[in-house]
């Protein structure tokens, strides 16, 4: 950044003007002065932030408002139609207002209709400004019709701002219904702030329910706003149920906004209350889930289905995120029963989210306990796989069957093995039946011991539990017990009928789970009646297992019972 730089940014003219008078004689540096850039960005105190990246000292003292010193710079050869590397010139800055200024940079052969890199031409600028300087600027060949980049034309741009510019550039040929590329006309434009420019434009031919690609109608633009320009389009034909691409309609819009007495309006003009989104969700939906309790009760009051689905088969009940909500919601109608797609209803997704409050609430009002979803779980069963033991027995004391099955075939006490003793033993003293099979063929019982609960274990079995029972690969306790080193389990599971010589589906005893392990499992199970010589369905014996993973001491130790070695074939 030079010096000059800095005096045109500052509006330093007598500087500009001694600096410039100094190199009167050195033309070639005074030329690379002038037209020198800087390189380097920030946000100007002036009408809007731009980046200033590679300006020039010209493009400084535009931006800043100071006329004499862009003067004194053209005078001295800077070209008045060099560009920023954002493509503007000199007069894209001055078209904002002065028109002294923009009439004597034309006059020093400023180009009038130049664009820059977006396609937006000086009248562009100038249309949110001075009527004066688009008067002028048309007059002296601007085209009032030209597009930027995007399809917008100097109208677009007006129609945000000035009456009097808006009516002078159609009576002098500016097309109130053109669109832009994303298909916006210049009614969607002004439909976000000033109602005469609305009507005007409407009065002129613009249609109040064009609608833009993505199939926003001028409507949608109004209703984020102004509550006059809402109004005065409703009563002028706009369509208060017009959705857009994605099925949002003006309802959905001013209630994203926050513009209640928008959303006030609409439904008194007739704005359907449960119309749905592409996804199948009405306003209710979006107000519960966002917690905004006075839209709520607001849209119920004009009519809001509570039990409506979106296209999971939710209602705002599944979605209700207190109590509080809950009980209002099941007092002005809301079913307590209705299933999603997937089958779960408001109690399955209470218990899910540990919403136990809400879960005793909706079963004293009439929810079903036992109701499963698609997978066959019930609330008793989210319940218990959470270790929520209280209202595991709050739910059976509700009336919750402890005996009903998850699609997986497992019942509350499966799950139960993961807590404690206590629980377990209160649930098969309250019908749970301990020797139910899952999908997999497991009971309880092998549960307990694949969770190393041997307490558990050891209490099933004193009260029933069959020791040898079977999974679906015929594994039992006993393997469990032995593959774990649990030596005093083993002990103890023998000692209460556990057959030290059954096999499971791939042919091992005990004993070749065992020789996976310690000594002590594998010479307590042979002096108890383990064949050391038995074979799984590849020929293997204890030994050969025991040899394969090179445990020594257990390897010796069945050597010296004169194991017959059978080598697999």
């Amino acid at each position: 950044m030079t010096l000059l730089h800095v005096a045109a940014e500052e509006g330093a003219v007598k500087i500009i003007r001694f600096l410039l008078n100094s190199l009167k004689g050195h033309k070639i540096f005074l030329k690379f002065l002038v037209e020198a850039t800087t390189y380097y960005s920030y946000d100007y105190r002036s009408y809007y932030s731009y980046d200033y990246k590679s300006s020039t000292a010209l493009h400084l003292a535009a931006a800043g408002g100071y006329f004499d010193v862009v003067q004194c710079l053209v005078e001295h050869g800077a070209d008045v139609n060099v560009k920023s590397i954002d493509g503007k010139t000199v007069l894209h800055w001055a078209a904002r207002g002065n028109l002294d200024f923009v009439q004597w940079l034309v006059e020093h052969g400023a180009d009038v209709n130049v664009k820059s890199n977006d396609g937006k031409t000086v009248l562009h600028w100038a249309a949110r400004g001075n009527l004066y300087v688009v008067q002028w600027l048309v007059e002296h060949g601007a085209d009032v019709n030209a597009k930027s980049n995007d399809g917008k034309t100097v109208l677009h741009w007006a129609a945000g701002g000035n009456l009097d510019v808006v009516q002078w550039l159609v009576e002098h040929g500016a097309d109130v219904n053109v669109i832009s590329i994303d298909g916006e006309t210049v009614l969607h434009w002004a439909a976000g702030g000033n109602l005469d420019i609305v009507q005007w434009l409407v009065e002129h031919g613009a249609d109040v329910n064009a609608k833009s690609n993505d199939g926003e109608t001028v409507l949608h633009w109004a209703a984020g706003g102004n509550l006059d320009v809402v109004q005065w389009l409703v009563e002028h034909g706009a369509d208060v149920n017009a959705k857009s691409n994605d099925g949002e309609t003006v309802l959905h819009r001013a209630v994203q906004r926050n513009k209640w007495n928008v959303v006030q309006c609409l439904m008194e003009h007739g704005a359907d209350v449960n119309v749905k989104s592409i996804d199948g969700e009405t306003l209710l939906h979006w107000a519960v889930q966002r917690n905004k309790w006075n839209v709520v009760q607001c849209l119920v009051g004009h009519g809001a289905d509570v039990n409506v689905k979106n296209k999971y088969g939710e209602t705002v009940l599944h979605w209700a995120a207190n109590l509080g909500v809950v009980q209002w919601l099941v007092e002005h109608g809301a079913d307590v029963n209705i299933k999603r797609n997937d089958g779960r209803t408001v109690l399955h997704l209470a218990a899910q989210y540990y919403k136990w409050d809400v879960v005793q609430w909706l079963v004293e009002h009439g929810a079903d306990v036992n109701v499963k979803s698609t997978y066959d779980e019930t609330v008793l069963h989210w319940a218990a796989q959470r270790d929520k033991w209280n209202v595991v027995q709050w739910l059976v004391e509700h009336g919750a069957d402890v005996n009903v099955n998850s699609n997986d075939g497992k019942t509350v006490l499966h799950w139960a093995v993961w807590g404690n003793l206590d629980i377990v033993q209160w649930l098969v003293e309250h019908g749970a039946d301990f020797n139910v099979k899952s999908n997999d063929g497991r009971t309880v019982l092998h549960l307990a011991a694949q969770y190393y609960k041997w307490d558990v274990v050891q209490w099933l079995v004193e009260h029933g539990a069959d020791v040898n029972v079977k999974s679906n690969n015929d594994v039992t306790v006993l393997h469990l017990a032995a593959q774990e080193d649990k030596w005093d389990v083993v002990q103890w599971l023998v000692e209460h009928g556990a057959d030290v010589n059954v096999k499971s589906n791939d042919g091992k005893t005990v004993l070749h789970w065992a020789a996976r392990g310690s000594l002590d499992v594998v010479q307590w199970l042979v002096e108890h009646g383990a064949d050391v010589n038995a074979t799984d369905i590849d020929g293997k014996t204890p030994l050969n297992l025991a040899e394969k993973l090179k445990r020594k001491k257990i390897t010796k130790y069945l050597l010296t019972k004169y194991s017959r070695i059978r080598m697999a074939s």
